[in-house]
């Protein structure tokens, strides 16, 4: 079996908070900490990690981790750029999860489940939707759509590739930890109000 990898798009600029939100700490554990630990999980073989906003701090964040760290440069450029520098390291990958670094309720268990559905119907892209809303993380079968791949600009990501394979896509019933992100004081509000105890470092 060809092996499974993760990327996560770890490289926005947190502008809305004007600090970086993938270093707040829920009970205890920075954000994007909190987005990885899913993924460190057979059969995923390797996880990478795209930086751009504050990459040394990011790295410090997760020094001893077993994950990889890719610098993207172009970031401001969009989610798109991060994508594209992601693609020379995936060259042995059969699937490749696709997580945004600023999700951090992502369970295992749906991890799980959209493997099953990759492998078991042979889907070349499965994601997770929840009431409606298409959620994190996709899986995709990364050599059937690298040309695309390299094509893509702007903030898009994988949206566009989504849009134009839509043939492609098999979903699985998510839940809110998928499509849940955080860009703005409401939704540091939101987790306090559920109980979390939210801090920046």
């Amino acid at each position: 079996m060809k092996p499974v990898y993760t990327v996560i798009l770890a490289a926005g600029a947190s502008r809305r908070l004007g600090y970086n939100k993938l270093l707040l700490k829920i009970d205890g554990e920075t954000v994007i900490r909190r987005a990885i630990m899913p993924f460190l999980r057979p059969p995923i073989e390797k996880v990478f990690v795209v930086t751009g906003n504050a990459p040394d701090a990011i790295a410090r964040e997760l020094a001893g981790f077993p994950v990889e760290i890719i610098s993207n440069r172009e970031s401001a450029k969009g989610m798109s750029t991060s994508v594209r520098a992601s693609l020379p390291f995936l060259v042995e990958a059969k699937g490749v999860f696709f997580q945004l670094g600023d999700k951090p309720f992502v369970t295992g268990e749906i991890i799980d489940g959209i493997l099953d559905v990759f492998f078991t119907n042979k889907a070349p892209i499965v994601l997770p939707v929840f009431k409606g809303e298409k959620g994190h993380p996709v899986l995709i079968d990364i050599r059937r759509y690298v040309h695309d791949m390299e094509l893509l600009e702007g903030d898009r990501g994988l949206r566009e590739i989504i849009e134009k394979h839509s043939e492609d896509v098999l979903y699985i019933e998510g839940n809110e930890g998928n499509i849940f992100d955080i860009d703005s004081v409401e939704e540091i509000n939101l987790l306090r109000e559920r109980g979390y105890r939210v801090e920046k470092d």
